[in-house]
Formats: structure tokens, C-alpha cells, sequence
């Protein structure tokens, strides 16, 4: 197991209203994410977090997973694990 920083953004805020961060928050949590960082970029956002996984391919694909499900069937950002030493 490794340690990644996930990047996923920036994306239109409308993906993370206010009223939608606690779920977002809650989604994040269930698939492990900690450190979890939305910073707003004018009318965009970026979600930043800290997951464990295999791989930098398996830590993208859950986090794109996960995110897209949170959004409905659409999550418009690319998603970048980098790995952390």
C-alpha cells in the first residue's frame, strides 16, 4: 500500500455547492481520503485529498469512481494521483 496526494480539479463550482460539501466530505471519507482540501478558484473549484492504494492508477480510478458518483454520472476534472514518499 502507498500513499497518494489525489488532485481533482478545477471544476465549475456547481459540482460542490455549499449544500452538497458535507456529502462530498461523507463520499470522500468512505473510500479512505483524509486531509481533504476544497479550495475555491473564483467560480471553480479544486478537491484535493490524501488516499492509500496499490498504485497511482488505482488511487485515479478510485477517486474518479467515487466523484463521479458523488456528481450523479459526470465528474468533468481529470484526476492525478502523485505519490507521496
Amino acid at each position: 500500500m502507498q500513499t497518494f496526494s489525489v488532485t481533482s480539479g478545477p471544476v465549475v463550482a456547481d459540482y460542490v455547492t455549499s449544500d452538497r460539501e458535507e456529502e462530498l466530505l461523507r463520499v470522500l471519507d468512505a473510500i479512505g481520503a483524509r486531509d481533504v482540501v476544497i479550495g475555491p478558484e473564483g467560480n471553480r473549484v479544486e478537491i484535493t485529498f490524501v488516499l492509500d492504494a496499490e498504485n497511482s492508477n488505482a488511487a485515479a480510478t478510485t477517486a474518479d469512481t467515487t466523484l463521479t458518483t458523488f456528481a450523479g454520472g459526470f465528474w468533468p476534472a481529470v484526476v492525478v494521483a502523485s505519490r507521496i514518499d
